[in-house]
């Protein structure tokens, strides 16, 4: 008989199975991404409940693979409760994004401790953070194309010059291109490439130039990342945030 394993694992995605059931996606820091059946998850008595599988929540597990493709949880408890996220909307709305983002763009099964670190710190540090959150989905999303092997090229930049959001790299000649940052904002472009989501010191942006980004770097993502669809959590975190 398979030996459990215990790891540390962050919430993906859950979805009700049946009456009583759920099947979770988690990213578990010893095994990548694994799917699990939470059997009786809605029951009263269930050892093991949906309360639990809220988006991004840090759990410790003890799991246990079966022959299929999922897998079955032994124990499940909350490694690392959130003190400020569940009370302060905007770092929920940040949250709502962010599990969707992970969601669409996760698909490997490769253990990848240092995504697991990135995220799980970037998670602990929104929770923390005193300061605005407006910027924190922006200097999130470039760090994590970091971790997935697309991040940006910011060698070429230069004042006036603009970014080319299909080749990946900064152009200073005026070839014409349908995925084109202009100057202005490939300026704002770098400085947000620059930036550590774990560093609260503001990027200086309107409001309207922080929605254009956003709009960017999801079309960045589109560009590559196979079979990226439009995120449904982008205008309710334009509306919250106020971008």
């Amino acid at each position: 008989m398979e030996q459990p394993d215990k790891t540390r694992a962050i919430v993906l995605k859950a979805i009700r199975y049946g009456d009583n059931s759920l099947i979770v996606r988690l990213l578990t820091e010893q095994s990548g991404l694994k799917a699990f059946m939470v059997k009786g998850a809605f029951n009263k008595s269930s050892k093991i409940r949906a309360a639990l599988f809220q988006p991004l929540t840090l759990l410790e597990v003890v799991c246990a693979n079966s022959r299929g493709d999922l897998g079955y949880l032994r124990e499940a408890n909350v490694e690392l409760a959130y003190k400020d996220i569940p009370f302060n909307i905007y770092k929920n709305t940040v949250v709502i994004f962010l599990s969707e983002l992970l969601s669409k763009t996760i698909q490997d099964s490769e253990t990848d401790t240092e995504l697991f670190g990135f995220i799980h710190d970037a998670l602990t540090h929104l929770d923390s953070m005193q300061a605005s959150c407006a910027d924190f989905p922006l200097k999130f999303s470039i760090e994590l194309s970091r971790h997935l092997g697309f991040e940006p090229n910011t060698g070429g930049f230069k004042p006036g010059c603009v970014f080319d959001l299909e080749e990946g790299r900064f152009r200073h000649d005026g070839a014409a291109s349908a995925y084109l940052i202009d100057s202005r904002q490939s300026e704002s472009f770098y400085r947000l490439c620059n930036a550590s989501v774990l560093n609260d010191e503001s990027l200086n942006l309107k409001n309207g130039e922080r929605r254009q980004l956003l709009s960017h770097v999801i079309t960045y993502y589109k560009l590559h990342v196979s079979g990226f669809t439009d995120m449904n959590s982008t205008d309710v975190l334009k509306s919250v945030l106020d971008l």
